[in-house]
């Protein structure tokens, strides 16, 4: 692989610090609040910047990302705000150890509200949070079958929607609505989408949380990675939306 020239490093940084700009003054905002404020409160558009907002899925500006995710969520509480942003912020490295102590003390504290007001998108990104970034890896390995579940679960959703054999001969590709799974995320139920045929990067993302657990047991690690890489070359849901995946970045599957 080669090494990258000085400029190339230089953009690099530029773009990482822009998508963290301005991450401590908002997570200022939320210093001197109790977890019981927020949850009394209520987002409404008053608290949103509407001229703003984009029609982008993700910003790389920090405060327009968070935004447009705050728009989405008029009518839920501001813990559950708070909440996603700190994945946000983890996500986009912003002081990554400080900012997951915050998410795992709301956790503890707030655990059953928390599951009985986000969505399952929220659900499955707060266990991939941990999955992420907690030392215990008796919870991360417990928190894995959640993100297996509804990835399985969302890929042959993906498949029934789509209503195709991964034999293209037996069955043709379904062009309008491949063309709307392509075109980008499209509602599945409770903030859950269907995945985005060509370039999503959910499995990708789950087979390298999986080699994670090569440290904690190589040969139960070596089976599971194993059993997923047959799932890919038979049969499967998982084989179809290899065969209409565009991105080569993200592609979930060995050659």
């Amino acid at each position: 692989m080669a090494t990258p020239s000085s400029w190339q490093r230089k953009l690099l940084l530029i773009f990482r610090s822009e998508k963290r700009l301005n991450a401590g003054k908002i997570i200022k905002t939320y210093n001197d609040r109790s977890f019981d404020e927020m949850k009394a409160t209520t987002i409404t558009e008053s608290m949103c910047d509407i001229e703003a907002l984009t029609n982008e899925r993700k910003s790389t500006d920090l405060e327009n990302h968070l935004n447009n995710l705050k728009y989405k969520s008029l009518g839920e509480s501001e813990l559950c705000f708070y909440h996603n942003t700190l994945i946000i912020l983890m996500r986009r490295k912003y002081k990554i150890d400080k900012t997951f102590a915050e998410f795992e003390k709301l956790w503890e504290a707030e655990s059953d509200y928390l599951l009985t007001h986000l969505s399952l998108r929220w659900i499955v990104s707060a266990c991939d949070t941990f999955i992420d970034h907690s030392n215990n890896t008796h919870r991360a390995a417990i928190l894995m079958n959640v993100v297996t579940l509804m990835n399985t679960l969302r890929t042959y959703e993906t498949k029934n929607f789509l209503q195709l054999s991964t034999n293209a001969e037996s069955m043709p590709l379904l062009t309008e609505k491949t063309d709307m799974l392509y075109a980008g995320d499209l509602p599945l139920y409770d903030g859950l989408t269907y995945f985005r045929i060509g370039t999503d990067d959910s499995l990708r993302n789950m087979r390298k949380r999986y080699n994670k657990f090569q440290k904690v047991d190589k040969l139960a690690t070596t089976m599971l990675l194993a059993v997923f890489e047959k799932l890919q070359n038979n049969d499967s849901a998982f084989a179809t939306l290899r065969q209409l995946h565009r991105d080569d970045w993200s592609k979930w599957w060995l050659d």
